[in-house]
């Protein structure tokens, strides 16, 4: 198969030339090779799908290599994605969603559930999957969540900014405009267009996502969930001054509201599959801690494909080291 690096530009620079471009490369690059991650493909059989040669994908998903349009648009038909999920300047990768909100204030909470069965997560031998985090803010799961998606090489979805793609505007002005109950509705909506559509990924949830029957069955149906969790005194250290927490100060009242919402939601969140209290611990305490909990939870019979996937990764390393000398 003919290689198609005739449609890159020699003769523009490979990396951009301030800073703001070097972060848009490296952001390009990782979606690449997260997809690609996702989908089990080796690089090879990427280029050979694609018609760009190895070297050129490593220096891509490296974030040194500027692909022109055309190459970009034919790695993206390999990867069975649409140019524009690899090539939008957003940080989280979006997802489709189908409801408005004139159909979701109409939708009762029973018609506004997804229709499609899911199988649960780590049954039957379902392979590692969709991760989804809940817990309170200030618990760190926007932190480990992007840490945990790069560690094991797959997307890292923000329901909220889902949710604010998927209506146009802000949460709090969605929660504003149409209330509690058309946000819950849109972010049940948005769950189970990421559960279908989305095969592996980190998930990261609203503090209360736990708050709605239908939708914490659906996060249980189609992810596994981990609670992040920590003290009361370090979650009001963290979130202080949020706008889930908007009093600022020490004051008493801040501190029984979050206490109140700790209560109310706890035995929730501990419905979850597992649990990782971040009290005093430093991130990458707390992401190993994280990264045992799931590789603990792998179906056993997918260790030999997890073994076969490390060693692929490995030897695509070790070309990447041979072309760069």
């Amino acid at each position: 198969m003919r290689k198609q690096e005739n449609n890159l530009q020699p003769s523009e620079p490979r990396r951009g030339d301030a800073r703001e471009n070097e972060a848009y490369l490296r952001l390009v690059g990782e979606r690449v090779r997260n997809l690609r991650a996702q989908l089990g493909m080796a690089r090879k059989a990427l280029s050979q799908a694609s018609g760009v040669s190895e070297r050129y994908l490593a220096e891509l998903e490296r974030g040194t290599g500027n692909a022109s349009l055309l190459v970009l648009r034919n790695i993206a038909s390999a990867l069975g994605a649409r140019i524009e999920d690899l090539a939008s300047e957003q940080d989280d990768q979006a997802v489709d969603t189908s409801l408005g909100f004139d159909q979701l204030e109409q939708l009762s909470p029973s018609d506004a559930s997804p229709q499609k069965p899911v199988r649960r997560w780590n049954t039957n031998g379902t392979p590692l999957g969709r991760i989804a985090l809940v817990g309170l803010r200030g618990a760190g799961k926007t932190t480990l969540g992007h840490a945990l998606a790069k560690a094991i090489g797959v997307p890292c979805i923000a329901l909220d900014r889902e949710i604010e793609r998927a209506s146009g505007m802000e949460v709090a002005d969605v929660l504003a405009v149409h209330g509690e109950a058309v946000y819950r509705r849109l972010e049940r909506n948005c769950l189970a267009t990421v559960v279908e559509t989305v095969p592996r990924a980190v998930i990261k949830t609203g503090g209360g996502i736990v708050l709605e029957p239908e939708t914490m069955d659906l996060m249980f149906s189609g992810c596994f969930v981990i609670w992040i969790t920590a003290s009361s005194n370090e979650l009001f250290a963290r979130a202080r001054g949020s706008a889930a927490l908007p009093i600022n100060g020490s004051g008493r009242h801040a501190k029984a509201v979050l206490e109140a919402a700790l209560a109310e939601r706890e035995p929730l969140y501990a419905r979850a599959d597992a649990v990782i209290d971040t009290t005093g611990k430093s991130v990458d305490e707390a992401l190993s801690e994280l990264l045992r909990i799931v590789q603990a939870a792998q179906p056993r019979e997918n260790a030999t494909q997890a073994r076969s996937t490390t060693l692929d990764r490995l030897k695509e390393d070790r070309r990447d080291i041979e072309c760069a000398s």
